[in-house]
């Protein structure tokens, strides 16, 4: 899937002079499969609302331009909103940390787990923006992959994307 996302959702998006990206693409995947790798999950979920405009929102937006697919770069917006829902798959509480927790938090616990969640997160206007949360390709695949997380695992889904 992190490949996928790389090469057919992020590289059509990426204007770079002298960079093979498919190159590019093997290193980091080579890196992110090194056990010896400290980096944890929970750090590169740290300031998520910071993160997602610039790595992801912004290739949503060039795809939703040019027509395109960007089913990756939807479950990784909604892997983002299940993670700021603050507990894991087995119920255990997560850590969230985030320069905009409090406005986070609030939409969180002002909705229902599932599509209501969805739509609570895509209002914060600081993240998506006014033309995201009014999109309606863009909230049903966000709400399609976080509907499938809730009820399939992270593993299954993102298996499940990986073939799509």
């Amino acid at each position: 899937a992190a490949y996928g996302l790389m090469l057919q959702e992020q590289a059509p998006t990426l204007k770079v002079q002298g960079v093979d990206l498919q190159d590019y693409a093997n290193r980091l995947i080579e890196r992110y499969s090194n056990p010896a790798l400290r980096h944890r999950t929970w750090q590169i979920a740290m300031d998520g609302s910071q993160k997602l405009p610039q790595r992801m929102l912004d290739s949503v937006r060039w795809h939703l331009a040019h027509d395109s697919k960007f089913d990756l770069l939807a479950l990784g917006v909604a892997g983002w909103m299940r993670y700021v829902g603050g507990v894991d798959e087995q119920g255990n509480p997560i850590e969230i940390s985030d320069p905009l927790l409090p406005v986070i938090q609030k939409a969180v616990q002002s909705s229902a787990e599932g599509k209501a969640r969805v739509q609570s997160l895509l209002a914060i206007k600081a993240i998506f923006g006014d033309d995201l949360p009014d999109n309606s390709l863009f909230t049903a695949k966000v709400t399609e992959a976080y509907l499938s997380l809730l009820a399939h695992g992270a593993k299954a889904t993102v298996a499940k994307y990986s073939v799509k």
